[in-house]
């Protein structure tokens, strides 16, 4: 991709967040990115077809990132891609706080939970467990997370976290009974 490309995209991308962090993601429009990125009208359709595909475009780089740790030998099998979630969501906490907290609309809700539904499904990969796990596990985290941002701010760690669902994932597959 051009480098004018990736940095008009970039540009954008800073100014939806910014304002979604200001003022959630329902309250704004094509105009107030346009404007809070200093680039015309023309320059914004010529990259994204609305708002809502802009926001997309968050997710798909977020995707994108935790797609390469699963694709780290070394992430296989130890629930490798939570920490990077986790501390994306730290870096990005007025954003997710935004997007997970209620003012970031279904569309924001709906794409969180289906990146990690992917990432969970990819964890479980021959394992033998199904949708049931996976969306069990999958609601499980994204219930950690909407928890967590809503907590008070340092009261719990990312390794805490992590740990904790670790724990629960471990649980989930323990074999009880006869």
């Amino acid at each position: 991709m051009d480098r004018r490309v990736r940095k008009t995209q970039a540009a954008l991308y800073s100014a939806l967040v910014a304002l979604v962090v200001e003022r959630g993601y329902d309250a704004i429009s094509v105009q107030d990115i346009i404007e809070a990125a200093d680039v015309g009208r023309t320059t914004f359709y010529a990259h994204f077809k609305s708002r809502d595909e802009l926001l997309m475009f968050g997710f798909q780089q977020l995707r994108g990132e935790l797609l390469a740790l699963l694709d780290d030998p070394a992430s296989k099998g130890n629930w490798g891609f939570i920490e990077p979630l986790l501390e994306h969501a730290r870096r990005h906490f007025g954003l997710y706080r935004a997007l997970l907290g209620g003012n970031g609309g279904r569309i924001a809700e709906r794409a969180f939970q289906t990146i990690v539904e992917e990432m969970v499904a990819r964890e479980l990969a021959g394992t033998g467990h199904g949708r049931i796990a996976v969306a069990m596990l999958a609601g499980a985290l994204v219930g950690a997370v909407r928890g967590w941002i809503e907590a008070p701010a340092g009261s719990v760690s990312v390794a805490d976290v992590a740990s904790t669902f670790r724990l629960i994932a471990g649980a989930q597959f323990r074999h009880v009974g006869p």
